[in-house]
């Protein structure tokens, strides 16, 4: 979960280049989205949420191999879904896998942008229920034990074991960063192989690297820029030069 204000991070899965072009275009004139992916396939587009928070997912439907619906119905903990396909009679399948909205091709942008604004509500919405009700349960030593998200500062991988960093101590526990992200709500990004971060802990960002609780643990150079930004939320003021 990201404050209110934050932009909604988006996810556009679509086998046609035209489609994947005009969907960015769109995306980028909504104040409150940004693009953070685009794939061409739902493969593709797997292996992007496997690596990072989306919160809202343009996704075809009629794709090679996997279809958009048949993908959407394979993930535990999907983002939201909106559907863009070119074939109406898919409607309601995608329905069945509780998608936010399903558009059907060419989209205008006045259809596009009251989607964009169902998805805002839900999204807003989904904050304010994860910043108090977020926990987890993990097994420490010989108990399992409830660890609030709000209290995680971050995650780090060691060999076989993760270590929970929070404000109430330490638990190390069998699990894989992958098995624990899925698990998390959006405010925790994972920036790079070996760690997971709750954003709201960062005090700092001192180059490639952020400070949490005097920590400095560095962040993934193929993806710095799109971590900056999330962390930042668009609030980096920046002192002109004349």
């Amino acid at each position: 979960m990201q404050k209110s204000n934050s932009k909604i991070r988006c996810l556009i899965v679509d086998d046609e280049e035209l489609a994947r072009d005009g969907m960015a275009h769109y995306v980028s004139q909504v104040p409150f989205l940004e693009t953070i992916a685009i794939c061409e396939s739902a493969m593709e587009a797997q292996q992007v949420l496997d690596e990072q928070p989306v919160d809202l997912c343009f996704c075809d439907i009629n794709m090679p191999y996997l279809s958009g619906i048949d993908w959407v119905r394979s993930m535990k903990n999907p983002p939201m879904v909106i559907f863009t396909t070119a074939y109406s009679e898919f409607a309601i399948q995608s329905y069945e896998v509780n998608t936010l909205d399903y558009l059907l091709k060419p989209i205008s942008f006045d259809r596009f942008y009251k989607s964009c604004l169902k998805a805002k509500e839900a999204f807003n919405t989904t904050q304010k229920e994860e910043e108090f009700d977020d926990f987890i349960f993990v097994k420490v030593d010989l108990q399992i034990k409830k660890i609030w998200c709000k209290d995680i500062k971050y995650i780090e991988s060691q060999n076989n074991y993760i270590n929970i960093v929070t404000t109430k101590g330490n638990f190390l526990t069998l699990l894989t960063l992958k098995e624990v992200q899925e698990n998390l709500p959006s405010y925790f990004l994972k920036v790079q192989k070996s760690f997971i971060i709750n954003i709201h802990f960062v005090e700092a960002i001192e180059g490639n690297s952020v400070v949490i609780a005097d920590t400095l643990i560095s962040i993934s150079r193929n993806n710095k820029n799109d971590i900056f930004d999330t962390l930042t939320q668009g609030k980096f003021i920046l002192k002109n030069s004349k």
